[in-house]
């Protein structure tokens, strides 16, 4: 119910989310809530058709009422109508379920859909419980496979066996991959441990079967597939292998019959078509075999190129339906994937070989630069592109090491000092770079490209004199051009002189009056003055002669998201977006705009979408991994930051970005490598030395981070962290008084809220929560701290002090700075005051600014409970259910509402998961004795 004290500790005041849309105006949710539970008796009925019905009527009345749409999209994918149920599904995850209630169905889609590289993109197996991670892994395994990753499917199997030994689905799951494999001891031991498992599951015998089929052992073969089933009559698999082996016995009359039946039941199943076709065949029908082929080539030409790559049966049906069609081309194209994808398969050599043959096609493509290099070693033209495509990918080490090549063949060309004076920054020998940029700007002092970076270089390092005296030059040079005026006012407001910003994009104005870069400055200036209405004119203006002009749009979408107008800049940066879906910039800020808005996931794909068009960005990745971590995807972030420690390579100061990245990731080893390799590029930095310390300590090495700490000391004695991380290592070891007495020291020397907020950390992990209370108030004496004013309320909490709890976030509200946290947590001491109108009221503000919030949505059902309103109630409980079914003081709220409602079934089952083992929460003993009632 209340804000976790991790977040309010950590976290300083950041408006949670901002809800976009309130829901249609004539919303009802009590309404919704009764079509939702009725709708769930008539599931229980099994009356589908009359389930649908009411839960769409429940979403007429509330078409954000998560249940409705998770049991609506369980409803379709009970139907097998996998499309509205994987738009149910995703409505559900935008909405924000947890990921245990959708992994499995999803990812099943995605495989019936074949979409592997989807499934593995956004199905990940991390932090479920035990039985549904054994099910993702195993469908991972096969998406892996479909893909031709077959190390990674091998992997993702052995997990799910190693989690489980004794379920029979990693098992059953790998015997076709193990079978294309041509590994049929290994597939037939796996069929055969599985069955033994599980002599009651249609998938293991499914699997002895086609074990059996493979190594022609047909009598067995059936016999299993008969058992398979007789105990799933439904199962596709195994009624068309059965089939096809029984037109391999010669019994052609049954395998027609079956298929007759078959392509009633599944008429878009290819592999019953293509068998249609050899009965037809073999009866002398010329005619309707090739109908039958006709149709089996273009219901496989209809599948996912992606996910039929990694199907070696249905590949080569395509080929012969295609071959036998007479489609050369067509089936060219399945053999290729074949051959290279299945080396074993024998008849699809010999027949992409005699198409070759045919078509005499052998020709292949080759690089160009370096086959040119290969030739001529001192084509120096040749070394300084290969050296600036390396630089553009921030492989710095080869960039140089071709540049000086280049150099010592006598190459003066300004381009190259500089390219030169690039890698070697990208080195961490920022000096030498600079040294070398300076050299070539002099040579050069019109080149406005070089002016540009030169001048930001400077400035970024704080040397304001330099980046404006850059800028001059720039100007002297180029006096006619408006890029360089631009430049001198992007200086200028760099160094905090906006009026001589504006008069210099005046002047780049009076060159070019269309220039728009010098416009789009002007704008800025006037937003960051606060005249919005005059940026707003502006822009107009620039739109109405370029409707389409997505760098418009974008600063737009930032004017409106300064003067407050959350929605309007999401719109805009939508637009953006969508007109240039390669633009970083626009992407990102889309991406934290939807987020910000509450709208995680699709803050998810809008990164996911980037990452796949600009797979070397640092940013766009670094943004990638930061939202696989708030939606649990942890596994998924710590790849996506290994790609960027790859990428980032020599650049020391991105790598430590990263390494903080990887920390809050989990992976320590990961976060210690990437100190390592900073400082390797620059010996004794202090960054370098503070993050190796905290991925020490992470990696609970105190020893190790001791030393780091003592090296700090050494090289860096004026610099307070040593005292602070040596307190970190005495808080990690248990020592919690040298903890406080070594942070106590850092805070005299640098206050700071972090060291505060660190002491307030360890008195909590004593046990000892009002002992922070006198730190938090003598800091607050002097400071307007957020953070420290959530610590202070999040104290009163955990102490009990209800009174003082509600006259800290009231002081919130009332001055118009609360968020949904404060709302949210204010309301909690409210209904512990038995205050449960003044709570419903505060529950309600925390509702409207955090919608998708499941301890805001539990603090609001709970409150409506308490006011009464029990239908509503449920609404809301449900919906925090979903989105957080680990919270065991949610359920324990549902399950005493559903127990008040006479639902005792649905009751047991959220007190039964409430009261597991090391559960605990307020109401845990009044949970324990209604159970036993029940």
């Amino acid at each position: 119910m209340k804000t976790s004290p991790a977040r309010s500790l950590r976290n300083a005041f950041v408006l949670t989310c901002m809800a976009l849309s309130a829901g249609p105006a004539l919303a009802d949710p009590t309404a919704a809530a009764r079509y939702y539970e009725d709708g769930l008796a008539r599931l229980q009925r099994e009356d589908l058709t009359g389930t649908v019905i009411q839960l769409k009527n429940a979403l007429q009345q509330d078409r954000d009422m998560l249940a409705a749409h998770l049991l609506l999209a369980r409803v379709y994918f009970a139907q097998s109508d996998t499309g509205p149920a994987e738009v149910e599904f995703r409505e559900a995850i935008r909405l924000g379920v947890n990921r245990t209630e959708i992994a499995v169905p999803l990812a099943n889609i995605y495989l019936l859909q074949g979409r592997p590289a989807l499934l593995l993109s956004n199905v990940d197996s991390e932090g479920l419980p035990p039985a549904a991670r054994v099910e993702v892994l195993v469908l991972r395994g096969k998406a892996y496979a479909a893909l031709g990753r077959f190390d990674e499917a091998g992997r993702s199997f052995s997990e799910a066996r190693t989690l489980d030994p004794a379920s029979p689905l990693p098992l059953a799951g790998e015997v076709p991959i193990l079978l294309a494999a041509g590994q049929t001891d290994l597939a037939a031991e796996r069929a055969r441990r599985a069955v033994e498992l599980a002599p009651q599951n249609a998938t293991a015998y499914n699997a002895r079967a086609s074990v059996a089929h493979a190594t022609g052992n047909l009598a067995d073969a059936l016999r299993d597939y008969e058992r398979a089933i007789a105990l799933q009559p439904a199962l596709l698999d195994a009624r068309v292998a059965r089939a096809g082996l029984l037109l391999d016995l010669g019994r052609t009359t049954e395998a027609g019959a079956d298929l007759d039946k078959l392509a009633d039941d599944a008429p878009n199943e290819p592999r019953i078509a293509y068998l249609r076709a050899l009965v037809a065949g073999r009866a002398g029908d010329t005619q309707a075999a090739i109908a039958h082929f006709t149709v089996a080539a273009q219901q496989i030409d209809a599948l996912s190129a992606e996910w039929l790559a990694g199907q070696e049966q249905m590949l080569m049906t395509g080929a012969l339906a295609h071959h036998a069609a007479g489609q050369t081309e067509k089936t060219r194209s399945y053999l290729d994937v074949l051959v290279a994808r299945y080396p074993r398969n024998l008849g699809a050599r010999r027949l992409l070989a005699a198409l070759l043959i045919e078509a005499g096609d052998n020709n292949r493509a080759r690089d160009l630069l370096e086959p040119m290099l290969r030739k001529q070693p001192d084509d120096a033209q040749a070394l300084y592109l290969l050296g600036r495509l390396y630089l553009t990918q921030k492989r710095y080490t080869k960039a140089a090491e071709l540049l000086e090549r280049a150099a010592s063949l006598g190459n003066a060309d300004p381009r190259l000092q500089s390219a030169l004076g690039f890698s070697r920054i990208g080195q961490g020998d920022s000096e030498t770079g600079l040294r070398s940029l300076d050299t070539a700007f002099g040579k050069d002092p019109g080149d406005l490209g070089l002016a540009l970076a030169l001048a930001n270089l400077r400035m970024r390092r704080g040397e304001r004199d330099q980046a404006l005296a850059v800028a001059r030059k720039a100007v002297a040079a180029a006096p006619a051009n408006p890029i360089a005026y631009n430049l001198l006012g992007l200086m200028c407001g760099g160094a905090g002189d906006l009026a001589g910003a504006r008069a210099a994009y005046t002047e780049a104005l009076q060159r070019d009056p269309a220039f728009i870069p010098a416009q789009l400055n002007l704008a800025r200036i006037d937003s960051a003055e606060g005249h919005f209405d005059a940026a707003r004119k502006i822009h107009a203006t620039l739109l109405a002669a370029n409707r389409r002009n997505a760098t418009v749009m974008y600063e737009t979408a930032l004017i409106e998201q300064r003067a407050g107008n959350t929605a309007e800049a999401l719109r805009w940066f939508a637009k953006a977006y969508a007109e240039q879906p390669g633009e970083a910039r626009f992407g990102l800020a889309l991406a934290d705009a939807q987020r910000a808005s509450g709208d995680t996931q699709r803050s998810l794909d809008t990164a996911r979408q980037l990452a796949v068009r600009l797979g070397n960005n640092l940013g766009v990745l670094a943004a990638l991994a930061k939202l696989e971590m708030d939606t649990g995807e942890t596994r998924a972030a710590q790849q996506t930051l290994n790609q960027m420690a790859r990428i980032a390579e020599y650049d020391v100061d991105a790598q430590i970005r990263i390494g903080y990245l990887q920390l809050n990731a989990g992976a320590a080893n990961d976060a210690a490598l990437n100190a390592r390799r900073a400082l390797q590029g620059r010996p004794g930095d202090a960054a370098g030395l503070i993050l190796a310390t905290e991925a020490a300590i992470a990696l609970k090495d105190f020893d190790k981070a001791a030393d780091r700490v003592q090296e700090l000391r050494s090289r860096h004695p004026n610099r307070v962290d040593a005292l602070r991380l040596g307190g970190d290592i005495d808080f990690a070891r248990g020592q919690f008084a040298a903890a406080d007495n070594a942070w106590r020291q850092a805070q005299e020397r640098q206050p700071s809220s972090d060291i505060v907020l660190r002491r307030v950390r360890g008195f909590i992990a004593q046990g000892r929560a009002a002992a922070a209370e006198p730190i938090l108030q003598q800091w607050l004496r002097t400071q307007d701290d957020p953070a420290a004013r959530h610590a202070l309320g999040e104290i009163y909490l955990r102490t009990g002090n209800w009174q003082a709890a509600r006259r800290e976030y009231q002081t919130w509200a009332d001055n118009g700075t609360a968020d949904a946290d404060v709302y949210n947590n204010l309301a909690y001491a409210l209904l512990r005051l038995s205050d449960h109108a003044a709570a419903l009221a505060a529950a309600q503000k925390a509702h409207t600014l955090a919608p998708a919030n499941a301890g805001v949505l539990d603090t609001l059902g709970w409150a409506l409970a308490q006011n009464g309103r029990t239908d509503e109630a449920l609404r809301y409980l449900r919906d925090a259910r979903l989105r957080a079914p680990e919270n065991a003081e949610i359920r324990w709220h549902l399950g005493h509402l559903l127990a008040r409602q006479g639902q005792t079934e649905e009751a047991r089952a959220e007190l039964d998961n409430a009261l597991r083992p090391g559960n605990d929460f307020h109401g845990i003993e009044e949970a324990r004795q209604l159970r036993k009632l029940l």
